[in-house]
């Protein structure tokens, strides 16, 4: 399989054959790095606009797709899966968390940088594919944050979000920088497992 430049190595866990009506075809999970790994700390590498605008990525973006959507996650960033790029997905449905929000397709960013907008923070809870286990109750956040990044055709884009889409769009671009939501707690007493041990 061709590998955009720098996406040699990704460390996959599996892949899996599903049968539909158009034949076989492979999911393909990769291994998630977990705090810990040097990989979650450092700071990603930029993509190559002319690359992504080529789609030499969209294999990447396949196989990030299958594993965000293996462990239900809203987003995956490429650090996570031992690509130090600054890639990530995401898609939001609010209704999930209770909130009356835009939804936003999936989608894909490169290179994505945020700003916050204004000084007003929110407070809300987060959990982390690459922090199993575990659940900041307040991880305080921009309210407003204005994104700028590629698109998936490698053309500059930027916006503006709000509330929980500016959350997960903070914490995926904290990913390309190495930083994991327990580095934005101010107070770790709201940290709490996700699961009981006996």
């Amino acid at each position: 399989m061709f590998l955009a430049p720098g996406l040699r190595g990704r460390r996959r866990a599996s892949a899996v054959e599903y049968r539909s009506p158009g034949g076989i075809f492979a999911r393909v999970i990769l291994k998630v790095a977990k705090l810990g790994v040097a990989a979650l700390r450092a700071k990603s590498r930029d993509v190559d606009r002319k690359a992504a605008a080529r789609g030499d990525y969209e294999p990447f973006l396949s196989d990030l797709e299958d594993t965000m959507r293996e462990y239900e996650g809203t987003g995956i960033a490429a650090p996570q899966v031992f690509t130090p790029l600054k890639i990530f997905l995401y898609e939001l449905h609010p209704e999930k968390r209770k909130r009356k929000e835009k939804e936003v397709p999936l989608t894909a960013l490169f290179n994505a940088t945020y700003e916050g907008l204004g000084d007003r923070m929110e407070e809300d809870s987060e959990g982390c594919l690459s922090v199993p286990f575990l659940w900041g109750g307040i991880v305080p956040r921009f309210e407003t944050v204005r994104v700028r990044a590629l698109n998936r055709s490698g053309r500059p884009v930027s916006f503006e979000a709000s509330g929980y889409h500016a959350r997960v769009l903070q914490h995926e671009i904290d990913h390309l920088e190495g930083i994991v939501f327990l580095d934005r707690m101010r107070d770790m007493k709201s940290l709490a497992y996700t699961v009981k041990f006996g």
